[in-house]
């Protein structure tokens, strides 16, 4: 690779607007190519570090036809897309909780509404047990006569 154009990991990442240490692990990944120097810093094909950065441009824009892929693993694309779906789940988990909120809040609502309607017909029942007995305590002429 010594005949190729290079550039250093923290020039690669100007290029492609990222941190130094992602481009190192772009680097690591083989998704750049590139190799370590005697120093151990590393030395980045120019021609694959724009080429990836071409590929990001073109995946973030939509393709007007079939395009080569780059060679930006799998996973990557695995993880927006669970990490979409965990957003989703979180929001619907909200929602779900404030359902479950509400419901039991107008459940509670309702239950003492009838406990006090409840509360009501025991003792409209317990009057008329009363009068009813203050009746069979009057004589059966004072009840036939009504007085």
């Amino acid at each position: 690779m010594e005949e190729r154009e290079t550039y250093t990991a923290s020039e690669a990442a100007k290029v492609l607007k990222l941190s130094t240490r992602r481009v190192r692990q772009l680097a690591e990944t083989e998704i750049i190519e590139g190799e370590r120097d005697a120093e151990g810093n590393w030395r980045l094909d120019k021609a694959s570090v724009h080429a990836f950065r071409d590929d990001r441009r073109s995946t973030s824009r939509p393709q007007e036809g079939p395009r080569s892929r780059s060679k930006r693993p799998e996973p990557w694309d695995r993880v927006t897309e669970l990490e979409r779906e965990l957003g989703r789940l979180e929001g619907e988990m909200r929602a779900r909780a404030e359902l479950t909120a509400t419901t039991e809040s107008t459940l509670r609502e309702s239950l003492e509404r009838e406990r006090e309607r409840a509360d009501r017909l025991e003792e409209r029942a317990e009057q008329l047990r009363d009068e009813l007995e203050a009746e069979r305590s009057k004589g059966f002429w004072a009840r036939f006569f009504g007085n």
